[in-house]
């Protein structure tokens, strides 16, 4: 007998490897997938074991020091990489895990080589930053930065790098940033310093900006199948279905209102059907009374405000009954609603979206 699910996210290994071999294929250099906030809502461990026995991954990358200690944990002993910055109180965790840290200051890589084992040193990649100004050291401070972690014994560079502030457009900035951390490593070179792989390009980068590939790429929504980047198909396929269940099924008078604020006000006999997810599970309540789903093969418009836990849909002239699939993003023979569909509804991003699916949207694994 399956297991019921009321509220489910179904999830597609061979999609997921799918993506991993475009992705491959188009940047032409090892990657490492971006597998934080529990790897963008598929689950990391899960994603953390897949890509373990891909040959085209050289590490995988997490956002905190939690998030690599759950992959060490499962049982991951592969690379992984640690975007984010790591507190001086969370180093000695960092060297007993073997995790590699992105720093952005001296003080930063010290901390982490006071805890590194003696004859051990720890793998740093070093940060520049070219104009997100989040992380990373300012380009004219970043050479004498450099130096200076190059020359402590208890860590060693590793990698070095930057973030793209808009790679999924074609504008200039991209080539800026570019220029100027090209810039950053020739100055560096011309210190006498031997440069680690370097790494750059997002999933933007990697489809739309060839010249930001480097030795290693970091794809993250390109990995699950989400093409928020301009341009053609990249062939990528989405990863990850969204489901959940009927819960009832009722009929609404003309004048009859659903849901809080009444700001759905039924324009005449309608079939209504309550759906068994809401904003505390990530559907999103911004997109109120503008998503849609599919239903026994059939849209359906979400009407009224939504709910926690709950969700109404318009399923006039639809046969629908209780405990029947109600798919919030996914494929139904030709009908499809994605995550980029709902993220606009929303006025947010797909990533939004994926990233904030909660813990009670159970994750179902399959293979096509």
């Amino acid at each position: 007998m399956k297991p019921f699910h009321p509220l489910f996210a179904g999830i597609s290994l061979d999609r997921l490897h799918h993506n991993v071999s475009v992705i491959h294929k188009a940047a032409g250099v090892p990657l490492m997938p971006v597998i934080k906030a529990n790897g963008y809502g598929h689950g990391a461990v899960k994603l953390a074991r897949e890509l373990a026995g891909r040959k085209e991954v050289a590490a995988l990358c997490v956002g905190t020091v939690a998030e690599g200690v759950e992959l060490r944990v499962a049982g991951y002993k592969g690379r992984i990489v640690l975007l984010d910055w790591a507190f001086p109180q969370q180093a000695k965790v960092v060297a007993e895990q073997g995790l590699e840290v992105t720093v952005s200051s001296v003080e930063g890589a010290k901390a982490i080589a006071r805890k590194a084992p003696k004859g051990k040193p720890a793998p740093v990649h070093v940060k520049i930053n070219t104009g997100m100004t989040r992380l990373g050291a300012d380009a004219d401070h970043a050479v004498d930065m450099y130096g200076r972690i190059a020359g402590l014994k208890g860590v060693k560079i590793v990698g070095i790098m930057t973030h793209l502030a808009d790679s999924s457009n074609g504008g200039g900035f991209t080539g800026k940033q570019i220029n100027l951390f090209d810039d950053t490593l020739a100055s560096i070179r011309a210190k006498g310093h031997i440069l680690p792989p370097r790494h750059v390009a997002n999933s933007g980068g990697i489809f739309l900006h060839p010249e930001s590939r480097y030795d290693l790429v970091r794809p993250g929504i390109s990995l699950y199948g989400v093409q928020e980047f301009d341009g053609g198909n990249a062939g990528l396929k989405p990863v990850l279905g969204l489901k959940a269940r009927v819960s009832l099924v009722r009929d609404v008078k003309k004048g009859g209102t659903v849901s809080y604020g009444m700001r759905w006000v039924s324009p005449g006999r309608r079939k209504v059907a309550v759906a068994s997810i809401g904003y505390a599970d990530g559907y999103q309540r911004a997109a109120s009374g503008k998503a849609r789903a599919i239903i026994n093969g059939e849209y359906a418009l979400q009407i009224g405000t939504i709910c926690m836990d709950s969700s109404m849909f318009d399923v006039t002239g639809i046969d629908v009954k209780e405990g029947d699939i109600v798919t919030l993003i996914g494929e139904e023979g030709r009908k499809k609603v994605t995550a980029l569909e709902l993220a606009r509804h929303a006025g947010t991003i797909a990533y939004e979206v994926l990233c904030g699916l909660g813990r009670r949207v159970t994750r179902v694994y399959s293979r096509d």
